[in-house]
């Protein structure tokens, strides 16, 4: 073969041979991986939906079993706790899901005429395990007549936080009350405690955040996200130009906190 003609050869292969860094002995390389946000926080949407489909099914199991096993007053008492515990955590998983809509840009509103004492004696009433866990006085107050727009399964959400907050701050009396502002053009509804009251630091730090977009730090432990949540869920009821809003303050009717969601009408 003269050198011209090996020349030849030579230029037309060399452009053909992958560099070097890209070779690999096993085969030929796989394209690097790339990471899909959407597609993870739509995994992790789904199995949070799926853990809390679990326990609805392990709800209905526990039942049974308490039904079935002769237990004396306090393993009775413990098994409450237990089954108080773990319908919190099964609400908690709504709430982040129904949080995660949100976030998403989703506007998950329903809202629907509601009769305040119905719904509020709805909600007392679906505690019931939650008072005998915790030895709670937990009660409501509203006039009969009132009624108001808004998702039922939001403020549910909402309320049932609130409510778990109290029972770990100590609180041994809750009252719901819920009221309209005299031109009608929102509906108020409150939880108060007979708890410790939130931090002044916290209070202030909640009227500096103005659209509930900050964090507050209440303890060691508090990240400020459950209410950073409820707060994006309640905004979520629109009325022309009002949102509704979340605020923090000391109780008028007991001697701890107040939660008060307001709700545009």
């Amino acid at each position: 073969m003269s050198c011209s003609t090996f020349c030849k050869i030579w230029t037309a292969v060399i452009p053909v041979i992958p560099p070097w860094k890209n070779f690999d002995c096993n085969g030929p390389s796989k394209p690097p991986m790339t990471h899909n946000p959407q597609l993870a926080d739509q995994l992790l949407a789904a199995s949070i939906h799926e853990i809390k489909n679990r326990f609805g099914l392990m709800f209905s199991q526990l039942d049974q079993l308490l039904a079935a096993l002769p237990l004396d007053d306090t393993l009775s008492h413990n098994a409450q706790q237990i089954k108080s515990e773990a319908e919190f955590i099964g609400a908690e998983l709504v709430r982040v899901l129904a949080s995660y809509k949100t976030l998403e840009g989703e506007n998950i509103v329903n809202a629907d005429q509601q009769f305040l004492v119905d719904f509020l004696e709805e909600k007392v009433a679906r505690h019931a395990n939650t008072v005998r866990a915790h030895d709670l006085n937990l009660a409501y107050d509203c006039d009969e007549e009132l009624d108001g727009f808004f998702d039922a399964g939001i403020v549910n959400i909402v309320l049932d936080t609130a409510i778990y907050n109290a029972v770990q701050e100590g609180a041994k009396t809750i009252l719901l009350t819920a009221d309209q502002d005299s031109e009608g053009h929102a509906l108020r509804i409150q939880i108060h405690d007979d708890g410790p009251g939130f931090p002044a630091a916290m209070l202030e730090t909640d009227a500096a955040a103005g659209t509930g977009q900050g964090r507050v730090k209440a303890d060691g432990q508090s990240t400020g996200l459950g209410l950073y949540f409820a707060r994006r869920l309640i905004s979520q009821h629109q009325e022309a130009d009002q949102a509704g809003y979340v605020e923090l303050g000391a109780s008028d009717r007991l001697t701890g906190a107040c939660v008060s969601l307001v709700l545009p009408q």
